[in-house]
């Protein structure tokens, strides 16, 4: 029940308790000493009994909002309520907020983890090898040998700060520079960028669209190069094969335009599927390399209206695929 209605029945209540009373204590044959006391009692009872209902019905549970609000800067979880009324609503808004902010405070601890081990595990090579370094008898050969491993782990560092640089970015700056483009021009155009920035890497790239080549879509394009060239990085990085091949498709779903990345190489498991675009989750045991990639693709997406998400068989394949809405000419919604 809203809490207006129950306000409502108590006000509706209180004033026929105080009319009925009033109409049986002014008949003609009631004690005028009588009724006015009586009336008088009643005026003041139901006003009581109102100022009580409004303090129960709403002062109470939003005092107890404020205190749990409080408890929980010192850590503690609100408690559930069982009302269906605005209070209640009021309550399971700020529960699902308290839930968002654990989510994004372990997200963000996660993350600082990550980088911490990311930038920790080449530094502490930079320091060892360094101090090799100060040997005075170390041959030209291995002191050559060492500069190039330091070199080498400091590239990591930068690659690990510069990809968080570039999540935060996209993070808080989604600003799209949009425009009409066919299906087929995005996927040439992601073709052609991923063949100029693979040359010389082995990867063999190809391009389809299913029937959808004229379709239209709304787009910021170089968000979405990003969106392409992520994915085949990731594949390149993870794939485990010299000879990848990566193929780009689009087809139509509905009123969707699904777009696919899809390599040869060794796949994901099925439990690590649903946590690829998590920030800096990496199936890579060894931590190599920092998982921020996808992330960023799921933002640029999102950005767009659509939804990403892989499919994978252990093994066999990899693929990323993300929708975009069709739209017609001269419509600007996404």
């Amino acid at each position: 029940m809203k809490l207006g209605t129950k306000l409502s029945l108590v006000i509706i209540a209180l004033f026929v308790i105080n009319v009925t009373v009033t109409v049986l204590f002014t008949m003609p044959d009631s004690k005028p000493a009588v009724s006015v006391a009586v009336i008088a009692g009643t005026h003041i009872a139901t006003l009581s009994a109102a100022i009580i209902a409004v303090h129960l019905i709403v002062s109470k549970p939003l005092r107890r909002l404020k205190h749990d609000i409080r408890s929980y800067r010192a850590g503690n979880k609100p408690k559930s309520v069982s009302r269906s009324d605005e209070i209640g609503e009021l309550y399971e808004s700020f529960s699902e907020l308290f839930t968002r902010l654990d989510e994004e405070r372990s997200a963000q601890n996660r993350i600082i983890a990550s980088i911490s081990h990311d930038i920790k595990t080449p530094l502490t090579s930079v320091m060892g090898y360094t101090e090799f370094l100060k040997n005075p008898k170390l041959t030209d050969q291995r002191r050559e040998k060492y500069i190039n491993v330091i070199y080498e782990k400091a590239k990591d560092i930068q690659d690990t700060v510069l990809g968080f640089d570039d999540y935060l970015s996209h993070n808080l700056d989604l600003t799209l520079k949009r425009e009409f483009m066919t299906v087929a021009e995005l996927i040439d155009g992601a073709v052609d960028d991923v063949r100029t920035d693979t040359v010389g890497s082995g990867v063999t790239v190809s391009g389809c669209c299913d029937g959808c080549g004229d379709v239209q879509v709304y787009v910021d394009r170089q968000r979405l190069r990003r969106v392409f060239m992520n994915a085949v990085n990731n594949s390149i990085r993870h794939s485990g094969k010299k000879d990848l091949t990566v193929s780009i498709t689009a087809g139509i779903s509905g009123d969707d335009v699904v777009v696919k990345i899809t390599d040869n190489g060794r796949g994901v498991k099925p439990d690590q599927l649903s946590r690829i675009f998590e920030p800096l989750y990496t199936t890579d045991k060894s931590r190599s390399v920092s998982g921020l990639g996808l992330s960023i693709c799921r933002q640029i997406v999102s950005s767009h209206g659509g939804t990403i998400y892989a499919e994978s068989e252990y093994g066999k394949y990899f693929t990323v695929c993300f929708t975009l809405k069709a739209v017609s000419p001269g419509k600007t919604e996404a």
